[in-house]
């Protein structure tokens, strides 16, 4: 599973849960830097200035018992619905799911606002997740910009 957590004010999270073998793994990469904001006030200067975005990324084993496991190995993952607003100020979060049979894609902006119950579960059991895994590795990736 991938969840992409692009919030209005903040930095970017992806949170990457994979297994291997019996055993769960969580690799959480946070931006240090607004990607957003990179984006969205790019110039040529900008590159010029440093052409690198600087990420922490963190690697930790899961319990099988994590709420976040939990509510993916509820069939309702599947049944997550997508409303996903154009505006790039919004909150917004994405959603990449397999069992290897069956997998599931969704986005959603300010769910938080709409109410919406299975990506506001989701999204707070991600937060808590994200924590199990500590600070490790700060590393420069080169933008593409």
């Amino acid at each position: 599973m991938r969840l992409s957590r692009f919030p209005n004010e903040g930095t970017e999270t992806i949170l990457d849960i994979h297994t291997v073998g019996t055993r769960v793994f969580v690799t959480v990469t946070r931006f240090l830097n607004s990607l957003r904001e990179r984006i969205t006030t790019f110039s040529n200067n900008n590159c010029k200035d440093s052409p690198l975005m600087t990420v922490d990324i963190s690697i930790s084993e899961l319990s099988g018992t994590d709420p976040i496991i939990r509510e993916i190995l509820s069939n309702q993952i599947f049944d997550i619905k997508s409303d996903l607003n154009q505006e790039i100020k919004d909150n917004h979060f994405f959603l990449f799911f397999t069992d290897s049979q069956n997998c599931v894609t969704a986005a959603i902006s300010n769910p938080f606002e709409k109410l919406n119950e299975q990506w506001v579960r989701l999204i707070n059991r991600s937060y808590g997740t994200e924590l199990i895994a500590p600070r490790r590795d700060s590393q420069n990736l080169y933008s593409s910009l």
